[in-house]
């Protein structure tokens, strides 16, 4: 793999305080013009100033200090470092100066510094804006700038734009004039900001409607929409408008902007930007259609939302200092988006979901000897695109809600208030939050948190019980490593792990609570001898539980009867699934445990049983048991697919709907002929003029007909597609697409791709939509490894290419595959993704021994199923 670059941050003689930027966008050229007078410290005598630059072209420097101009005697660019050298004539005087520059610079194609997005008018007409997506280290491709999180500073941002384009920044407009020298343009300052990073700044330049309302406390919250849309706003308003106060409260700190906008971008590489006033969003991300918008989809929404609005205090009032500290932004986001949408939206019961989305896959990765610690020592910038991965947001966001459970709702809460306050408008480390948490809380927080931020992993807790005596029971916890090749070998780390303990008398109430400190520990509880005992109620702890097998046994009825709640439910399975997979259980033993789900109607725990079955289905894909397991999944659903049916109820909830839409996937996808048959005749029909598919079985529907479809069904889908204009019914089709089966159309869905019809930020979706079989896997990676540099090229330095390597190349199930991946990616360098490549090796590798472990007893055990 690659070599790390030696990297050194920006030298601390000269700091700026504050930005007077002016930048004229040409939507035509796809160029700008920009001047910046920068108000500096000169901390002491120097001739040069470095600042970050890149893909900018400088034509003039003046220094400026006391009423005289100091020229420039040389511009030295430095692009492989990202920064320039201004070398002066004379030495700067140490205070305050100003150093004006005028430049010039391109508006990308490539999705992040100030770049150009394309869209389409109402009346068909083909456009381009000027948007902008600076973090991590962008704010460089669109001004010269001291682009690092801690060397803060105000800005005044002015625009001259077309003058029948919307101009907007993170602050309110405070001049809006024609241009003296152009009749066709506008000049549009905006007020100064508070203090802040540079990866923060925004500004966007194009045609949008909006709809606007007020915050109950005052701030004025607008939506952008694509022209005519504008009705596709006005649920994320109902979020924003809801969430801003809601966190004023939680945080006891008011929104400092009077004005915060939200706007949805055609091409977007990420989900969302938290820019402090002016957030930007993928379409399908902000935009909720009353018609033909999924629950899902609404739910995403609401979620997007309220992470991006946590950030404005957490990560914009209060930033981080480097980004090796990138996860106390995401993770905290990550977290309290989940406790917003639970205050906006209890119908979604979405703490349970939160356990699908992010705390079990941020299980799944850590597992692997390739993971990392959620505290990563970040130098180069290069690398903090590697860090914006399932660690930082999941198991980040999975470790702040296991602490926000120790310390209880109302310390946690007044640590908040603390950490805010003393930090505002500066930057901090991890260690400044588990201070304020610790006083506030009087416990060890920094001790026990560090455990689970510095060494990467987690322990699964053993459990075993004594034999009972009276009404007493002695429980017995171990805590080791957690490995996904098996048990670790030699001493374990230990970890300081908050563990609960429940049992049948009171299931939802811990009957007793520790920190397992050292590597083993014993409770006595009081139960009685028919009643279970349950570690790890709610499914709180970062950590797997194995229990001995008489404990798993007793907890099997609870499963059955649902007299366990949905969240214990879900993590029984889930531990022993995962205990499976590293060969710590059996995988037979396993499948018997799904089975006592037959009776299960909870949306989440199916939503986890359903992934589940889908790995295993992956490893079994090639073998003699493929067959036989899609009979056995198939069986396993009837009966919840016979209590949703295909049509929604009146007043039927959130939870239904999702329901029944993963149900119809599961068994569309298998081929079961009545969802097949059904599937096939509601697409004709929606085809056809006929009923509308409803929009939470569009994207199941379209996976099922296409997975039992031929060519004509694969033209009768593009042709649909080309008549939508709603992102995320063009998205919906897009990530079906791969369901196809025929290697010919599998290789015209990779080809269409790369063809203009399908924007950048969704092609790497398209291509992994088709790894979901046999058929496509071994297609798409030949494909990537024949399209290596135009995708290297596209994607290069964004997390958009690690989850190409993710998704093509990670369910493969071969020694020869690993070898074949790991010898095209030593001669094809992917800096951005070196991670991403070894986890995908080490899956590889894991797949391999599990299915040489369990394939044979699998086969048997689904032999007797069957007959």
């Amino acid at each position: 793999m690659s070599e790390k670059k030696p990297f050194e941050r920006l030298p601390k003689d000269v700091t700026p305080t504050n930005y007077k930027l002016q930048l004229q966008p040409d939507l035509e050229k796809f160029t700008f013009d920009g001047s910046v007078d920068i108000t500096v410290q000169v901390q002491y005598a120097t001739s040069q100033i470095t600042t970050n630059s890149v893909d900018i072209k400088i034509s003039k420097a003046v220094f400026k200090s006391g009423g005289k101009d100091i020229e420039s005697s040389e511009i030295t660019f430095k692009p492989e470092d990202e920064k320039v050298t201004l070398t002066f004539a004379s030495e700067l005087p140490v205070g305050e100066g100003h150093l004006c520059l005028e430049f010039t610079g391109e508006l990308n194609d490539k999705m992040k510094g100030f770049y150009r997005s394309n869209y389409t008018t109402p009346s068909g007409e083909k456009r381009v804006c000027a948007v902008t997506q600076f973090e991590a280290t962008d704010a460089r491709r669109a001004f010269p700038c001291w682009d690092e999180p801690a060397v803060k500073a105000t800005f005044d941002v002015t625009l001259v734009v077309p003058k029948d384009r919307v101009a907007l920044s993170n602050m309110n407009v405070t001049s809006d004039n024609a241009s003296p020298d152009n009749a066709d343009l506008r000049v549009v300052a905006f007020a100064q900001t508070p203090i802040m990073s540079t990866y923060l700044l925004a500004f966007i330049v194009g045609e949008f409607d909006y709809v606007e309302g007020k915050s109950s406390d005052g701030v004025l919250v607008r939506v952008y929409t694509p022209l005519g849309r504008k009705e596709q706003g006005d649920f994320a308003l109902e979020v924003a408008v809801k969430t801003l106060p809601f966190y004023k409260d939680y945080f006891n700190i008011g929104f400092p902007l009077p004005k915060i906008d939200l706007i949805a971008i055609p091409d977007f590489a990420a989900g969302a930007m938290e820019n402090w006033g002016l957030v930007t969003y993928r379409e399908t991300a902000l935009l909720v259609d009353p018609k033909n918008s999924s629950s899902a989809s609404k739910q995403w929404v609401a979620l997007v939302v309220g992470h991006e609005l946590a950030h404005q205090w957490f990560g914009n009032l209060v930033t981080m200092e480097w980004w090796t500290h990138l996860w106390l932004n995401e993770g905290f986001a990550s977290w309290i988006e989940y406790l917003c949408v639970d205050h906006c939206f209890p119908e979604y019961d979405i703490w349970t979901q939160f356990l699908t989305t992010d705390y079990t896959r941020a299980l799944g990765l850590d597992a692997l000897s390739t993971s990392h610690p959620i505290e990563v020592p970040v130098g180069h910038p290069d690398e903090v695109d590697e860090i914006f991965d399932l660690i930082s947001y999941c198991k980040g966001s999975s470790v702040i809600r296991m602490l926000h459970d120790f310390i209880g709702d109302a310390a946690f809460r007044k640590g908040m208030n603390a950490y805010l306050t003393k930090h505002k408008y500066k930057n901090t480390q991890t260690e400044d939050l588990w201070r304020a948490l610790g006083e506030a809380s009087g416990k060890p927080i920094e001790e026990i948190m560090s455990s689970w931020t510095k060494q990467m992993g987690f322990p699964v807790i053993k459990v075993s019980a004594a034999a009972q005596e009276g009404n007493s029971r002695k429980i017995t916890i171990e805590q080791a490593k957690f490995c996904a090749d098996g048990p670790i070998s030699g001493e374990s780390p230990q970890w300081m792990v908050p563990v609960s303990i429940a049992t049948s008398a009171k299931p939802n109430e811990a009957a007793s609570k520790v920190v397992l400190d050292k590597p083993s520990l014993t409770v006595t509880l009081d139960v009685e001898p028919n009643q279970w005992v349950k570690v790890n109620p709610g499914t709180m702890g970062f950590y797997r539980v194995q229990y001995s097998p008489e404990m798993l046994e007793a907890l099997l009825p609870g499963i059955r009867s649902q007299e366990l709640a949905p969240r214990d439910r879900l993590g029984i399975e889930s531990d022993l699934f995962a205990l499976a997979k590293a060969g710590q259980a059996s995988t037979v033993d396993v499948l018997k445990v799904i089975e006592a789900f037959v009776n299960e109607k909870n949306y989440t725990v199916w939503t986890e049983i359903s992934t589940n079955l889908y790995t295993l289905g992956n490893l079994l894909s090639n073998t003699e048991s493929k067959d036989l397991f899609k009979a056995f999944a198939t069986k396993l659903f009837t009966q919840v697919y016979e209590h949703v049916s295909w049509n929604p109820k009146d007043g039927e909830d959130h939870l239904t709907a999702l329901l029944r839409g993963l149900v119809v996937r599961v068994m569309g996808k298998n081929g079961h002929p009545h969802a097949v048959e059904e599937a096939r005749k509601r697409f004709k029909a929606h085809c056809s003029g006929g009923e509308k598919i409803h929009a939470d079985l569009r994207a199941p529907v379209y996976v099922t007909v296409l997975a039992n479809g031929n060519e004509e069904t694969f033209e009768e889908m593009l042709k649909y597609f080309r008549t939508q204009e709603l992102h995320e019914e063009k998205e919906r089709v897009l990530r079906s697409l791969g369901s196809i089966k025929d290697p010919a159309l599998i290789q015209r869905v990779l080809e269409f791709s790369l063809t203009d019809e399908v924007r950048s930020q969704d092609t790497v979706f398209v291509i992994g939509g088709v790894t979901g079989h046999k058929e496509g896997k071994e297609l798409a990676w030949k494909f990537v490894q024949d399209k290596w540099s135009s995708l290297h090229e596209r994607y290069s330095g964004g997390f958009l290419l690690s989850r190409l390597v993710q998704t093509t190349t990670e369910g493969f199930v071969s020694e020869e595959k690993a070898l074949e991946v790991e010898a095209f990616f030593k001669e094809h360098k992917a800096p951005a993704a070196e991670r991403t490549i070894k986890q995908s090796l080490e899956n590889i590798r894991l797949n391999k021994a599990w299915l040489a472990r369990d394939a044979a007893s699998i086969h048997q055990w689904l032999k007797t199923k069957a007959e």
